[in-house]
């Protein structure tokens, strides 16, 4: 059996040969316009779901911390809190809560921080979970709340405080 050498000209052939190309494109069914409609009445219809669903991702991001404040060294654990954190920051203005997602957004950035004082890091991260979790409790969506507004800016503000430390 003989061996092939690999040129740029045998892999744009190969390519060419494997593009398939419709004979003709059939037009759209559904206007653009109409699929936003379908989505926004679909979401709509789920809305009286989002508040136990935000509060399910608030207990999933308490248990993943629960298990970080055991070994806050441990990578996995910490990953698992990330990625509750992460979770957060994305749905929670979806289900109607984006001083969730603010405040989520400023523990992933506190979680993504290298060579942190340990003690720091455990205060700071107790402090946007027990936070998230209040806004959740007592359905603080925006930052129409003012105690709310200024928790997360003050979240934000540590974190920053934080890596300018580091800097």
């Amino acid at each position: 059996m003989s061996e092939m050498t690999w040129t740029t000209e045998n892999l744009d052939m190969v390519a060419q040969s494997r593009k398939v190309t419709p004979k003709r494109l059939l037009p759209a069914r559904i206007s653009r316009e109409d699929l936003i409609a379908r989505a926004e009445k679909a979401i709509d219809s789920m809305r009286g779901e989002f508040a136990s669903w935000i509060q399910e991702e608030a207990e999933d991001l308490t248990t993943a911390l629960t298990a970080w404040l055991e070994i806050p060294t441990d990578a996995e654990r910490t990953d698992d809190l990330f990625r509750r954190a992460h979770d957060l920051k994305g749905q929670a203005p979806t289900l109607g809560y984006p001083i969730v997602g603010r405040i989520a957004t400023s523990l992933c950035e506190l979680l993504g921080c290298q060579q942190v004082d340990a003690a720091e890091l455990i205060i700071l991260t107790k402090s946007h979970v027990g936070a998230i979790k209040a806004a959740v409790r007592d359905e603080v969506r925006d930052e129409t709340n003012e105690t709310a507004a200024a928790l997360a800016s003050e979240l934000e503000a540590a974190v920053n405080t934080l890596y300018a430390k580091l800097n």
